[in-house]
């Protein structure tokens, strides 16, 4: 007998997701949230933003040159240029009057229908090969922008680069840094969120076992917290395989503080190869008794098996857009 008829109703119609260089099918009404997204820098998306974003860098414009620099001439802009593309524009300045070392850089771009605002900072002493950090970061700039174009919600590309909440930029070069996560909410199970992030740069001094191993010693010299972990229930914990990757897992039960209900606490870690786009580490987490952002607020409305159902459903669909 099928223990979680619920989750098998819930994913009866689906649709692909795509963010960063990955891809997941989700439940057709499943709401997506879109967290911070970084190629290179910081990229902030505007949707239906391609009729304002001149008027946005504008006032930007304004604000900075009201602002007067205390040891440079002039105001806190440096310089305001068309950008690389039709309707963009590129922002050079100071972040602060008495600032005399870094420069922010912003562009906003103008991809139709959509906008984005690429924000990067930098020196402006010279590196090697005699460009200056600033003109190193406007090659950048110029290269993301031209490569840069809008995506419908469900569009999954097919040729390689990454997937921005609106956008997709093309690239196979794994030159910058990658930075993505998404989070995905479900109407008929309002307490429950899924969320996924991946880093192609991250740096891990130490393994997702040793972590939990060094949190559960932690909470044994707490009397406290020891009370608390007795009645935590392990569901299930340790290596797990997801499509092509083998990563760890560790799903617990914990109850409320009230000890009222309990809720759920879900994880996955793949470490990846360091600065290898074509196999970025990424982690995911499931939480139940949600309310207010907060998980564990509430009792679950996921009984164990489902919790387990919709964790495996969700986890099974998860990819790489482009396989090398």
């Amino acid at each position: 007998m099928n223990a979680a008829p619920r989750i098998d109703k819930l994913f009866e119609k689906t649709k692909p997701v795509c963010f960063g260089r990955f891809f997941i099918d989700v439940p057709a009404d499943a709401e997506v949230l879109f967290g911070p997204q970084a190629f290179g820098p910081n990229i902030e998306t505007i949707e239906k933003g391609s009729k304002a974003i001149r008027k946005m860098a504008s006032v930007k414009q304004a604000e900075l040159e009201a602002i007067k620099h205390r040891k440079e001439p002039g105001s806190l802009l440096r310089s305001a240029i068309d950008g690389p593309t039709d309707g963009s524009k590129v922002l050079q300045f100071r972040d602060d009057k008495f600032n005399v070392r870094t420069i922010d850089i912003w562009g906003y771009l103008n991809v139709p229908p959509h906008a984005f605002i690429y924000k990067t900072m930098t020196g402006g002493e010279a590196i090697s090969g005699g460009e200056s950090n600033v003109e190193t970061e406007m090659q950048e700039l110029t290269y993301v922008a031209n490569n840069l174009r809008a995506r419908h919600p469900d569009e999954v590309p097919a040729e390689p680069g990454v997937c921005l909440d609106l956008g997709f930029i093309q690239d196979d070069s794994g030159k910058f840094q990658e930075e993505f996560s998404i989070g995905f909410r479900f109407p008929s199970l309002p307490d429950v969120s899924f969320s996924i992030s991946s880093n192609k740069d991250a740096r891990r001094d130490s393994t997702f076992e040793e972590r939990r191993s060094e949190a559960k010693k932690a909470a044994m010299m707490f009397a406290p917290l020891a009370t608390l972990f007795s009645k935590v229930k392990t569901l299930r914990e340790g290596h797990h395989k997801v499509s092509k990757w083998t990563g760890d897992e560790a799903l617990f039960r914990r109850p409320l503080e009230d000890e009222k209900g309990v809720w759920h606490e879900f994880q996955f870690e793949y470490p990846g190869v360091r600065y290898d786009h074509h196999n970025p580490g990424w982690d995911a987490a499931l939480f139940t008794g949600v309310k207010n952002d907060q998980a564990g607020s509430q009792a679950s409305s996921l009984s164990d098996e489902e919790a387990i159902a919709l964790w495996d459903r969700m986890l099974s669909t998860m990819r790489l857009r482009v396989e090398k």
